[in-house]
C-alpha cells in the first residue's frame, strides 16, 4: 500500500471516530437532520439500508442494523452511483446507425444522437423484425442473463427474457459464468450442483471441525456482497471459528484476507495444479492404507475403475506425491503431511469457484469430492466438503420458509439454442459451426441482433478485444442500462433504465438463511428520461401486439403483491402486503433444528432410502455417462490435464513469465460500483491494482504505486503496482470488474478506436483484456479466465483514465 492510500484510510478512520464521538452530531444536529429528511427502507447486494432523502436527493445512507450485522462501506456508495455523471440520461442512437448507414465497424468509435423514446423503441422493434425476416428468432440473441443487476424481483434479465418469449424466443444462455464447469459436472457426480447448496451449519463446524481447509476460498472477502441481500452474520460465526481453535490451512497462490484473519498455514500452490496436488494426496492415502475403505465401498461407485489411473497403470505415470511435487512446487513431504492431517482430524474442505474457471476446470470439484470420499468424513458433523462457504453467508442456518420470488420469463420460447455462458464471441464469430456441450452438439446460428439488459458483457466475458471485434459484425446492438458501461458505449441504441432506488421492488434475504423479506421502496424520482425495465419491455412488446400478454395488465405494485402472496409471511403468518410494505421488513425465526444441519448426513445414515440423484445413487468416482461422451479432454473419472497456459509451460514462460489470477473484487460486485467514490480506497492512480511479490517487483524493476503495462498476445492494460508479501513469486493478481477504457495514441477521439483492437491499451485495468476465450473442455465449454500468462513493463507516459465519462452525444 503506498503512502497516499495509507493516508486516505487513516484520515477516513479518524474522521469516522470524530463523528461517532461527537455529542453535537449525535444530539441536536441529529434531531434536526431527522426532522428535515425522510427515512426510506430498501436493500442491496451489499446489505439492507435506509436512504435519508431531502428535496428528492439522497443525503445519507445508513444500514438496517437489525438486518445487517456487520455493514460494509460499499452500501455507502449507492447514493453516489445513483447520481453519477455516468448515468445514461436519454435514449440515444449511434450516429451512422440513425442515418441508415449501419457501419458496425464504427460501433464504439463515434458519437451518439439524442432521440425521443418513441423513435428509440421504433428503431429497436424495426431491428428485431429485420433480424427475424433474415433468420427467424434464431437471429436474435438475448445477452441478458445472471440476474446480478440488483436483488429485487424485477431483474432486468428476467424482464428481457419475458419479452423475447412473447415474440417466439431468442438464443439464450445455458449454465452460467460463475460455475460454468462445476455446474455441469457436480450433479452427475454427487446428485446436486453443490455450488449453491445449503452448507453444513456454522454451529456444527464450530463444535466439531478440527481442521478447515480453505482450498482457494476467501470467506471474508467474497462474503461482503451477495446475489440477494447479504446479512453479514457469517462474520460473527468466523469469530467463533477462531475461539474454537480450528486449525485453518489455506491452499492458494495468495495469502488471502481469510488466511490472514484465521492465521492460516499457507500452502503456496502453483496456479492450475490443484488437481495434481489432490491426486498426489489420494495416491499416498491409498498406498499407505490410510484411506477410508469402508466409506469407498459403501457410498461410492467406480473407485476400482479410477485406481489404475491413480497408480499409473493406464498411462505409465503413477500420481505419487513426488510426481505432484514437480507440478505443484509443494514438497512431497508437505503433500503427505496434508493428507495425514486431513485423514486423522475432523476436516472440512471449503472449495471455491475460481479453480473451476480454468483450463480443465471440470476436474477440480470432482477431485475434491473424490479426495473427501477417501478421507471418509462426508456426512459427519464438521467434516466433508462444501463449495459455497464463501458465497452469500454459506453456513448460515436456514429458516425453511418462503421469502419471495421474481418475475417469470414465461412461456413461448420456440428457440432451442442455448449457448454456454462464456461462448458469446464464438456465437457471433462462428455461425454454422458445431460445438460439443454436455454430450450433445450445438450448432451456432447466424445472429444479427443482440440485446443486453442489466449487465456488461464487455467486462465479464473473456478476451475483451475479441468480443469487441465480434460485436462490430452484428447488424444491431441494443443496451438497456442506467449507466454508460463499456457495453453501452459499444451499442447502436441505448435505452436509459432507472436504478433500483428509482423504482419499487421487493427482495428476499440470503440464499441460505432465507429469513427476511425486504421492501425496496422507491427513494427518489427517476433521473432524466430513464424508465423502469418493466415499462421499457412493455413498450417493446406493444410494438409486436404483445403488451397485454407481457404485463397481464398489472402494474408493478400489483405484480409485487402477487409475488408476495406465495411467501410464508402471507400464507402462514397472515401479514398483508400493505402491512409488510408499511413495516419495510419481515423477519422469520430460524428453527433450532436448522443449526444442526450437516450436509450429506441423511445420505450417510441411509444411502438406500436417501440415495443421491446420480447414476448409481452413490458418489460417482467413475461415471459411465461421462465416459460415453468420448471426449479427449474429459473422461469417466478425475484426471490431470496440463493447462495450455501455466508456469509449467517452459517455452511460453520465456515470453510471459507471470501467471495472472483475477479474484473477485474487494469493493465491488463484478463491475458494480466501479464508477463510485468507494473505489478510491484501493485504486492506484485511478487504475486497478496489480499485486506482485517483492521478488518479482525487483526482477521487473517496478515499484509500489507505479503504473505498469501488463500484456500478452491478446492485449494490454495499465494497472497500479501494489508490492506485497501476500502473493507467491511468479503470480500476479488483478481483481476483475474494472470498467474497460482505451488508452492509445492511435485511438484519437474514438471511444475504443484502432484497427487492430489488440493494440488498444486498456487504461483502467480491465483484466479480461488479457484472459482467453479458450473453453475448459469439450464437456462444459466454460470460461478459463484463471489460465493466463502475462508479462509486465513500465508504462511510460499515460493519459487520464476516462472510463466513467459518457460519450459525446449530439443534441444532449
Amino acid at each position: 500500500m503506498n503512502n497516499s492510500r495509507r493516508d486516505f484510510l487513516k484520515v477516513g478512520a479518524a474522521t469516522s471516530a470524530a463523528v461517532v464521538g461527537s455529542g453535537t452530531v449525535t444530539g441536536a444536529f441529529a434531531n434536526e437532520f431527522a426532522k428535515r429528511t425522510t427515512k426510506i427502507p430498501s436493500a442491496s447486494h451489499f446489505g439492507a439500508f435506509y436512504a435519508h432523502v431531502r428535496d428528492n436527493k439522497i443525503v445519507d445512507i445508513t444500514s438496517q442494523l437489525d438486518s445487517d450485522a456487520n455493514p460494509t462501506v460499499m452500501v455507502k456508495a449507492l447514493a453516489d452511483r445513483n447520481s453519477s455523471n455516468s448515468r445514461v440520461k436519454y435514449p440515444v442512437v449511434r450516429k451512422s446507425y440513425l442515418e441508415g448507414k449501419g457501419r458496425g465497424d464504427l460501433r464504439g468509435k463515434e458519437e451518439f444522437v439524442r432521440v425521443s423514446w418513441d423513435t428509440a423503441i421504433d428503431l429497436v422493434a424495426k431491428a428485431i423484425k429485420k433480424a427475424q425476416d433474415k433468420g427467424g428468432n434464431e437471429a436474435l440473441y438475448n445477452a441478458s442473463y445472471g440476474g446480478w443487476a440488483h436483488p429485487g424481483a424485477f431483474k432486468p434479465n428476467a424482464l428481457a427474457g419475458r419479452f423475447f418469449n412473447q415474440i417466439g424466443g431468442a438464443v439464450r444462455t445455458s449454465g452460467e459464468y460463475s460455475n460454468g464447469a462445476a455446474g455441469q459436472v457436480n450433479p452427475s457426480v454427487v446428485g446436486d450442483m453443490e455450488v449453491y447448496s445449503i452448507q453444513t451449519a456454522h454451529e456444527q463446524i464450530i463444535e466439531n471441525t478440527e481442521v478447515m481447509v480453505l482450498w482457494g476460498a476467501d470467506l471474508y472477502k467474497t462474503n461482503r456482497a451477495g446475489y440477494s441481500v447479504h446479512n453479514h452474520r457469517c462474520f460473527d460465526a468466523y469469530e467463533e471459528y477462531k475461539k474454537a481453535g480450528i486449525k485453518v490451512i489455506s491452499i492458494d497462490p495468495i495469502y488471502t484476507t481469510s488466511a490472514q484473519e484465521f492465521k492460516a498455514d499457507w500452502i503456496k500452490i502453483r496456479p492450475g495444479s490443484d488437481v495434481a496436488l489432490m491426486l498426489g494426496m489420494m495416491n499416498y492415502l491409498y498406498k499407505t492404507g490410510k484411506y477410508d475403505k469402508k466409506f469407498i465401498e459403501k457410498y461410492t461407485y467406480g473407485f476400482d475403475k479410477f485406481l489404475p489411473y491413480l497408480l499409473g497403470k493406464e498411462d505409465g505415470i503413477e500420481k505419487t506425491p513426488q510426481w505432484a511435487e514437480k507440478l505443484t512446487e509443494i514438497p512431497a513431504k508437505t503433500i503427505e503431511k496434508l493428507a495425514d492431517i486431513m485423514v486423522s482430524k475432523r476436516t472440512f474442505i471449503a472449495g471455491n469457484w475460481a479453480m473451476q474457471r480454468a483450463h480443465h476446470g471440470e476436474q477440480v470439484d470432482w477431485s475434491i469430492i473424490t479426495l473427501a470420499s477417501m478421507i471418509g468424513q462426508v456426512g459427519l458433523p464438521g467434516g466433508g466438503f462444501g463449495f459455497s462457504m464463501h458465497y452469500e453467508g454459506g453456513g448460515d442456518a436456514n429458516s425453511g420458509k418462503n421469502t419471495i420470488g421474481g418475475m417469470s420469463q414465461g412461456g413461448g420460447d420456440k428457440v432451442r439454442i442455448a449457448i454456454p455462458a462464456s461462448r458469446m464471441s464464438d456465437l457471433i464469430n462462428k455461425p454454422g459451426e458445431n460445438v460439443t456441450y454436455k454430450g450433445k452438439v450445438i450448432k451456432y446460428p447466424k445472429v444479427e441482433f443482440m440485446l443486453s439488459a442489466g449487465g456488461s458483457p464487455i467486462g465479464h466475458q473473456p478476451n475483451v478485444n475479441e468480443l469487441i471485434e465480434a460485436m462490430r459484425k452484428l447488424d444491431t446492438v441494443v443496451v438497456v442500462e442506467p449507466w454508460w458501461t463499456p457495453t453501452a458505449k459499444m451499442a447502436d441504441i441505448v435505452l436509459p433504465a432507472t436504478t433500483t432506488m428509482e423504482r419499487d421492488d421487493v427482495a428476499g434475504a440470503m440464499s441460505y438463511s432465507a429469513d427476511r423479506i425486504y421492501a425496496m421502496k422507491k427513494i427518489v424520482d427517476p433521473r432524466y428520461e430513464s424508465k423502469d425495465d418493466y415499462e421499457i419491455f412493455t413498450m417493446l412488446a406493444d410494438k409486436f401486439g404483445k403488451a397485454r400478454r407481457y404485463s397481464r395488465g398489472r402494474t408493478v405494485k400489483q405484480w409485487l403483491e402477487r409475488l408476495y402472496k406465495r411467501s410464508t409471511a402471507k400464507r402462514d403468518m397472515g401479514i398483508s402486503f400493505d402491512k409488510f410494505w408499511d413495516m419495510g421488513v419481515i423477519k422469520y425465526d430460524i428453527p433450532t433444528s436448522a443449526r444442526k444441519f450437516v450436509r450429506h448426513e441423511a445420505f450417510r445414515k441411509d444411502p438406500v432410502n436417501n440415495a443421491l440423484k446420480t447414476e448409481t445413487g452413490k458418489i460417482q468416482i467413475f461415471s459411465e455417462k461421462f465416459a460415453s461422451y468420448g471426449y479427449e479432454d474429459f473422461k469417466g473419472h478425475v484426471m490431470w490435464f496440463e493447462p495450455a497456459e501455466w508456469l509449467g509451460n517452459e517455452e511460453l514462460v520465456k515470453k510471459y513469465p507471470l501467471h495472472l489470477v483475477s479474484p473477485h473484487p474487494t469493493y465491488r460486485i463484478h463491475s458494480q460500483l466501479d464508477n463510485t467514490w468507494v473505489q478510491n480506497v484501493h485504486k492506484v492512480q485511478g487504475r486497478e491494482p496489480i499485486r506482485i511479490s517483492p521478488n518479482d517487483a525487483k526482477k521487473f524493476g517496478v515499484k509500489d504505486g507505479e503504473i505498469v503495462e501488463v500484456f500478452n498476445d491478446r492485449g494490454s492494460l495499465l494497472a497500479g503496482v501494489v508490492v506485497t508479501n501476500t502473493i507467491r513469486d511468479g503470480v500476479v493478481a488483478i481483481e476483475e470488474g474494472a470498467w474497460y477504457s482505451p488508452e492509445d495514441a492511435q485511438a484519437g477521439e474514438s471511444i475504443f478506436g484502432g484497427n487492430d483492437q489488440r493494440k488498444v491499451r486498456c487504461n483502467s485495468g480491465q483484466v479480461n483484456v488479457l484472459t482467453s476465450s479458450r473453453p475448459t473442455s469439450a464437456m462444459a465449454q466454460a470460461t478459463t479466465a484463471n489460465t493466463v500468462l502475462v508479462s509486465i513493463k513500465k508504462a511510460g507516459t499515460v493519459s487520464p483514465n476516462v472510463a466513467y465519462n459518457p460519450p459525446k452525444i449530439i443534441g444532449a
